[in-house]
């Protein structure tokens, strides 16, 4: 079970009694969800790295705060997972482990909240119940079966005379119109940024935009937090497989994926 799932289920188990009968109160979720948007609306992208946050203060009416204060630390340690989990799966560095506070303020209406970050290296988080390799490993495993599920359900078999065939991104928009990116290893990155394996001219990619990651049955799409956005066919996306005949946008550039017959690739505008 992956974390994200698995603080909904904990959260249910602490408040059962508290606000599920109770519609008029802050749900947990609701606050969870709303780190993880903050979160999101805060990374800061260096040349190697995207980092986020890792002091989250939650400010809610009084009488939102007050029956979340009965449960002590177990409410914010599982909170201060959720975050990490989810900044990770997004490739977000933190500098420690989230540390997440909650404060009343009669200025905060009633269901609503008020988050301010801040960033701080000398913050000390302990997860006492549970290691974060751990925790690492089993959100990890949860992504990879569904994945495998997503495989099955998605990806047509391949072609039987694909041995000889290779994968490549054709530009179909953009500054780069025209060009034809084979996909070679395993492991692929597009975007701005000189080191990647496709370099992109557009001024709306990230250094680092997308991911492309080899699997069994084809490729698999990785979001790296980009600021505008991956989109798979005009719906956006932080990960999905793909097949050839999709069509991915970054910024102003379009490109589909494409198979080429025995290794070789047909110049732009040749005949298919």
């Amino acid at each position: 079970m992956s974390i994200v799932n698995r603080f909904e289920e904990i959260a249910e188990a602490l408040f059962t009694g508290v606000f599920k009968k109770d519609q008029t109160k802050m749900q947990p979720v609701v606050i969870a969800r709303e780190l993880v948007k903050v979160m999101h609306q805060h990374k800061q992208i260096s040349v190697s790295q995207v980092y986020v946050p890792n002091v989250y203060r939650i400010f809610l009416n009084p009488g939102d705060w007050s029956p979340l204060t009965s449960f002590g630390n177990s409410f914010l340690l599982e909170l201060s997972k959720y975050v990490y989990a989810e900044g990770r799966r997004f490739g977000y560095t933190f500098l420690t482990k989230p540390a997440i506070e909650l404060h009343a303020d009669e200025q905060i209406e009633p269901r609503q909240m008020s988050i301010e970050v801040d960033v701080d290296d000398a913050i000390v988080v302990e997860w006492e119940d549970v290691s974060e390799e751990a925790l690492l490993e089993e959100d990890q495993r949860e992504q990879t079966n569904i994945y495998r599920e997503e495989v099955r359900t998605n990806f047509a078999p391949p072609p039987a005379n694909s041995r000889n065939q290779e994968y490549f991104l054709e530009v179909m928009e953009g500054e780069d119109t025209g060009r034809r990116y084979p996909l070679k290893g395993d492991i692929v990155y597009l975007g701005r940024h000189s080191q990647c394996e496709i370099t992109l001219s557009d001024p709306e990619a990230s250094r680092r935009h997308i991911k492309l990651t080899r699997e069994a049955a084809g490729w698999l799409l990785d979001d790296l937090g980009s600021t505008n956005g991956a989109w798979v066919n005009g719906r956006r996306t932080a990960r999905q497989a793909i097949v050839p005949g999709d069509k991915i946008q970054i910024g102003q550039t379009a490109l589909t994926l494409r198979l080429s017959g025995n290794g070789v690739e047909r110049e732009p505008g040749g005949d298919s």
